[in-house]
């Protein structure tokens, strides 16, 4: 009797043994094909663009438009980053007292506003 109980899990054994080593084998097949022929599982594509060569490529990037500090109004200095209400009043009064910034670093004479804040702002300011 015991070495028929043997016998019977030993098979069982195997058996379990080589159904995990084919699907590792198969998992592995279908990782390689995923991985150098990913548009077998993705499918073809609804179109393929071309390009036009009777009309010529249009500019897709288009830089933004600079905020001009000498006109802003308070919104338009407080949509940028790091500018609050309390900045935005700063530099407009500042603007009232001195006049016009003659340029972007003079921000700097605004109470609070120091290089750092001015170095993030210069992307996006410009003085006209």
């Amino acid at each position: 009797m015991g070495k028929i109980i043997e016998s019977v899990i030993t098979k069982h054994y195997w058996r379990a043994v080589i159904f995990l080593v084919a699907i590792i084998l198969i998992g592995a097949g279908f990782w390689g094909l995923r991985r150098f022929n990913p548009a077998l599982f993705l499918g073809k594509p609804d179109f393929i663009a071309v390009p036009n060569k009777d009309q010529p490529q249009q500019s897709v990037e288009e830089k933004p438009a600079l905020l001009n500090i000498n006109t802003a109004s308070a919104e338009e200095l407080e949509s940028l980053s790091g500018i609050g209400p309390q900045m935005a009043k700063r530099i407009i009064q500042y603007r009232e007292e001195h006049g016009n910034f003659a340029s972007v670093d003079a921000l700097t004479e605004v109470k609070g506003l120091g290089e750092k804040t001015l170095e993030k702002l210069k992307p996006f300011i410009a003085v006209e």
